[in-house]
């Protein structure tokens, strides 16, 4: 008897935990064959932070509800063309297509900035690998092994006077930030 009470408070405590960290957002959402719709999403958010949505609840397939939080829709991400929608930190974020999950998109210009999301199958803990597009195509992988001053100066080389900044920035993610934009105005 003991162990049906033990079973019992633990599995209310956890699914308290567990329901009560969903949260909704309005999205908007474009499917591969061009279909919006705008809608509402279930997000899971942090335990202890309540504004930092986790993208493992819905990088791969999106939930939409309805008015009264009821599931409305699945959408699985190979069907999604974009996601758009503004985070409890009111920043507007966007996610796009990467075949059969979604990816962040950080800066669209000249220059595209994204996020690939992976998800540890462990513990389920999320990572985001970031790299730059070129407008012909040209990956530069940001990470451990190819340094972003280095990726950043080979993706902007046909502006000498932005390859100079560059020598002096830390490049952290502001850092980056800037130089894609003043890059993307300087070919404007």
């Amino acid at each position: 008897m003991k162990t049906y009470k033990l079973f019992t408070l633990l599995f209310f405590i956890l699914s308290t935990f567990t329901f009560s960290q969903r949260r909704y957002v309005d999205v908007v959402l474009v499917k591969t064959n061009n279909d919006t719709i705008h809608s509402k999403m279930m997000v899971i958010v942090n335990l202890f932070n309540k504004k930092l949505i986790n993208d493992a609840s819905f990088y791969k397939k999106a939930i939409l509800v309805d008015e009264n939080e009821k599931k409305k829709a699945k959408i699985k991400a190979k069907e999604i063309k974009s996601l758009s929608f503004t985070n409890l930190f009111d920043n507007k974020v966007n996610y796009v297509n990467d075949g059969n999950q979604l990816k962040v998109l950080v800066y669209d210009g000249k220059i595209k900035w994204y996020q690939r999301i992976s998800q540890h199958m462990m513990d389920g803990s999320i990572s985001y690998h970031d790299y730059l597009v070129n407008e012909a195509g040209e990956v530069f992988q940001l990470g451990l092994f190819n340094h972003r001053k280095n990726q950043l100066s080979k993706a902007i080389a046909d502006n000498p006077e932005l390859l100079k900044v560059i020598e002096n920035q830390r490049m952290d993610n502001i850092d980056l930030l800037d130089i894609l934009k003043r890059y993307n105005d300087s070919k404007n």
